[in-house]
């Protein structure tokens, strides 16, 4: 279940790419928009209750990351190369995530044919 939510969840991200390198993805960050305009109302819904405002990566400058979603931790590796972010252990094969844009405060990713806005989650958050 959590793969296949995770594989939908992540074929919802966009914009496009300025200058990008590690720095700019270590940090702690929170899905906030579904941008795929073709997300019927239902899909919208089950977005709002499981994904938006509660699902979170935190990415360590080592090259580690943490994941939280539906209760629960996972972590494993990440590497940024050529605009992809690869994610290693979640479930399964590596998870390949295309960055559209990133900028200090906002990170569009996108899997297949998904689109998410995350933003980056400060102190006060």
């Amino acid at each position: 279940m959590k793969k296949i939510l995770f594989t939908i969840l992540l074929m919802f991200a966009v914009f496009n790419l300025s200058a990008q390198n590690s720095e700019t993805i270590v940090g702690k960050w929170v899905f906030t928009k579904a941008l795929n305009k073709g997300i019927d109302q239902a899909g919208m819904e089950s977005l709002k209750t499981q994904v938006i405002g509660k699902w979170k990566f935190e990415f360590f400058a080592n090259g580690k990351y943490d994941t939280f979603m539906m209760g629960e931790k996972t972590s494993g590796n990440w590497v940024l190369k050529d605009q992809t972010l690869t994610l290693n252990g979640i479930e399964g094969d590596p998870q390949k995530l295309k960055i559209l844009k990133s900028s200090k405060n906002e990170l569009a990713l996108k899997l297949g044919l998904g689109e998410f806005l995350l933003t980056r989650l400060t102190e006060l958050n």
